[in-house]
């Protein structure tokens, strides 16, 4: 009806196809408050993705479809043939410097300067003899002591090469020298960065005057790159929805040779798993030529970086943090690439690790901790045909203080904050790590049954509001019976229940329906799941009155005593009132 309104039509083969597969339609009309939204992104993208690839991938098509759905995006559903992937080239113009036919500006001077003087520096021939840096939980590098006793077996040469503009922002010798060469040529410009205040291995912020100047010789240096095509001015447009599936697919159906398969545990996640799994995966838009840089490098030699550099307090100072090894580079700021390049500390850390996962198409997210970013990804047991959801590089808590900078899947709008830093995955609306967890864990339950909870949710919220606080909560605690882990009927049916007593009721209720996953691989019974809805069950508990009859009044603090309940304000309401204070 919708469609009809906008005066869209589909093609009923579609709509059939759609209604055939149960598991696709309730993703559809049971997922989105705007489920023909969800239709025109899915029929857009058979038109991209060829008809055969959609029906194989349809669960990744359908978490592509609910994310651009979600995020407002529109789909085009005009015809063409299927997409063909083509990774864009190294956007960078190299401009010549020392062009006779033109007029020098201040930049040419600039990279002419650092073209014709030069450096020598010490470069190791035999770098893989290096371990494998190891990392302490604050997410710091561990000296190794195999490294200590193999410098001597790394064998150096000294090589020339021209001066890097992080050449000159750490010596004061190449600053005068870089002084007087523009004075020659009559351009007034001059920067003081003092020695080695930052240099390629600084780890110290940089305050006051010094920072002052050395930000703007940084400036300088960068603009001179950004011109002369040695730096790109900004970073690749993201990758379309369209163009983010057929790139999975092409890299996911990659064969290596059946012992490097193995080695690289390769695919490491199916693309296609249920839906649900994937929209950390399809809400990633990371350019095309991002990407693919990180999978040749995985493709022809096996590197998947999960951190890079740790380089402390300077990490907080990004002029700082850049002037430091600025150079002539293909990718810019904001980028994996530069993130490796430069180092940082948490927030990159845990970038470094989720761009990496996703592009070599594993879900995954950046998370934060009480003052610290981590990482969250999923994983996928092929014994046990099992999902989890695991958290790294924790420092200030486990699973509990975990909040994923991804959306839950079942909020209708996915709104991103706007950032420009790079960390574009970055959404307004989270949930905490457990609700991303109790999805593997439900579809580990039965994903037949975790999409009939979501059914049955969405007959719910169609519900008069009279109808809701009792027949909807006994129907909400139904579809609990079905699949246990549905955070969505976990919390609708707290919010609905009107007494202590009909949440007392709701508990009994999900930990008889939970006692059912008995020994299904990847159910846990007990942790944090439980203690999250006993928690927001006691909460909420909290505002409604303590019973006036005694008896009642008892055995409500009874059952909290029972459940071992941390909410003072609960416990202190019920004890006073059983004294009669």
């Amino acid at each position: 009806m919708r469609l009809r309104e906008r005066d869209i039509k589909l093609p009923q083969e579609f709509i059939d196809w759609i209604d055939s597969d149960e598991d696709i339609a309730s993703g559809v009309y049971a997922a989105h408050d705007r489920p023909e939204d969800v239709l025109l992104w899915l029929y857009s993208l058979r038109f991209d993705l060829g008809r055969n690839d959609f029906e194989k991938y349809r669960q990744l098509a359908l978490a592509v479809s609910l994310v651009s759905a979600k995020e407002r995006m529109k789909a085009d559903i005009s015809p063409r043939s299927p997409l063909k992937i083509v990774i864009p080239d190294d956007p960078r113009k190299l401009v010549n410097t020392k062009d006779p036919g033109r007029e020098m500006d201040v930049n040419d001077h600039i990279i002419n300067f650092l073209n014709d003087h030069t450096i020598e520096e010490k470069v190791i021939l035999n770098p893989n003899k290096r371990s494998k840096l190891r990392y302490d939980k604050r997410g710091i590098a561990i000296p190794s002591a195999i490294d200590k006793k193999k410098e001597s077996e790394l064998r150096t040469e000294t090589r020339t090469r021209g001066l890097y503009a992080s050449d000159v922002l750490a010596s004061q010798e190449l600053q005068s020298k870089f002084n007087s060469y523009m004075e020659s040529k009559g351009i007034d410009i001059s920067i003081d960065c003092g020695e080695k205040i930052i240099h390629w291995d600084s780890k110290a912020m940089v305050r006051g005057e010094s920072y002052r100047k050395i930000n703007e010789a940084y400036s300088l240096f960068r603009q001179a790159y950004e011109a002369k095509g040695l730096l790109p001015s900004k970073r690749d447009d993201f990758a379309s929805p369209a163009e983010r599936c057929v790139y999975m697919i092409r890299n996911f159906e990659y064969k290596f040779p059946p012992k490097i398969q193995e080695e690289r545990n390769w695919p490491r996640f199916p693309l296609t798993a249920p839906w649900p799994l994937l929209t950390m995966l399809a809400a990633d838009r990371q350019p095309l030529r991002e990407r693919e840089e990180r999978w040749i490098a995985f493709r022809d030699h096996g590197e998947f970086y999960r951190y890079g550099e740790y380089i402390g307090g300077i990490a907080q100072q990004h002029a700082m943090q850049s002037a430091r090894r600025l150079k002539p580079y293909p990718f810019t700021y904001a980028t994996i690439q530069m993130m490796l390049k430069d180092g940082g500390v948490c927030g990159t850390m845990g970038s470094i690790s989720a761009r990496g996962h996703n592009i070599l198409g594993v879900p995954s997210s950046q998370a934060v901790q009480p003052g610290h970013c981590a990482v969250v990804f999923f994983q996928y047991d092929p014994k046990s045909n099992t999902y989890n959801c695991k958290g790294g590089q924790y420092a200030t808590g486990g699973d509990e203080k975990t909040g994923p900078f991804t959306p839950w899947p079942f909020e209708n709008v996915f709104r991103r904050t706007g950032r420009r830093n790079g960390y574009e995955i970055a959404f307004h609306n989270r949930k905490p790590m457990v609700y991303h967890q109790s999805i593997a864990w439900g579809i580990n339950y039965g994903f037949r049954s975790y999409m009939d909870a979501t059914i049955a949710h969405e007959v719910f919220r169609l519900l008069p509001a009279e109808l809701k606080q009792v027949e909807g909560v006994k129907f909400l605690e139904s579809g609990i019976s079905m699949n246990p882990y549905h955070f969505l009927l976990i919390d609708a049916a707290q919010d609905a229940t009107t007494s202590a007593q009909r949440h007392i009721r709701l508990w009994k209720r999900f930990v008889s329906a939970l006692s059912s996953a008995g020994d299904r691989p990847g159910c846990p019974t007990d942790g944090l799941y439980n203690k999250t809805v006993k928690g927001r069950m006691f909460a909420l508990m909290a505002n409604f009155p303590v019973p006036k009859e005694k008896k009642s009044a008892r055995e409500i603090l009874t059952f909290l005593e029972e459940q071992k309940c941390d909410n003072q304000k609960i416990l202190n309401a019920y004890r006073a009132a059983l004294k009669g204070t």
